[in-house]
């Protein structure tokens, strides 16, 4: 698997740039879509406790998601891909600047508990496609944790700015998510398609997918295949 280590230590190196935390590991996808994708699917698996791959979401209770007015239309159909359905995105209202209003979101979850739903994840923005703002991701970042809620942050668009510091600031709370999408193929001169997902547990996407039949098994350990 030797590409797939050289994946890992270019992926590293943008991660160092960018000045996350160690526990991020990257993954090479094509699109920010399909990297949206994977991440809503992990956040679908951890939600279940591991038991949507086989069971399915029949008769569970409506898993929604949240996410700025202003977010791409990706989500939607991640969600409607992920067999969540579309209506159970929830968008946040947002403020002056166009962004998230945490306070919004906070109100949005409870109702949503109320009503019998199931909250699993909110994504928050980092240069939305109409107006490049920038959720407030620490604040969000908190709230998730306090709810147990997965969060995504879709940095496809102005992610490589935190290579810079002086805009690194700007997504303060960024090193907080779950998993985080950033196109080198936007700003950083790197040929489409090149959109990487860092996951800070990457073990829960593996859960979500690996099936090696007997064909694909092999004897290396220690290494990533």
């Amino acid at each position: 698997p030797a590409p797939t280590e050289l994946e890992e230590t270019v992926t590293d190196w943008l991660r160092q740039m960018m000045d996350l935390p160690p526990a991020f590991r990257g993954h090479i996808n094509d699109t920010a879509s399909m990297s949206t994708l994977l991440a809503l699917a992990a956040a679908r698996h951890r939600a279940s406790g591991g038991t949507v791959r086989a069971t399915g979401l029949m008769g569970s209770a409506p898993l929604t998601v949240y996410a700025s007015a202003h977010v791409h239309s990706s989500i939607d159909k991640a969600l409607m891909t992920l067999g969540l359905g579309s209506d159970q995105l929830r968008r946040v209202p947002v403020d002056d600047a166009f962004r998230m209003r945490p306070e919004a979101l906070e109100r949005m979850i409870a109702e949503d508990r109320a009503a019998g739903r199931a909250p699993i994840a909110i994504v928050a923005t980092l240069g939305t496609t109409s107006t490049t703002s920038v959720d407030p991701i620490r604040e969000v970042a908190m709230m998730a944790r306090r709810e147990g809620l997965w969060l995504h942050a879709d940095a496809a668009y102005a992610g490589a700015a935190a290579i810079c510091p002086e805009y690194r600031a700007l997504m303060d709370g960024l090193e907080l998510a779950d998993s985080i999408v950033v196109n080198p193929h936007k700003w950083l001169l790197t040929p489409v398609d090149c959109s990487v997902l860092y996951l800070r547990e990457p073990e829960i996407l593996r859960e979500a997918f690996t099936l090696t039949p007997e064909y694909l098994k092999t004897t290396e350990a220690g290494v990533t295949n």
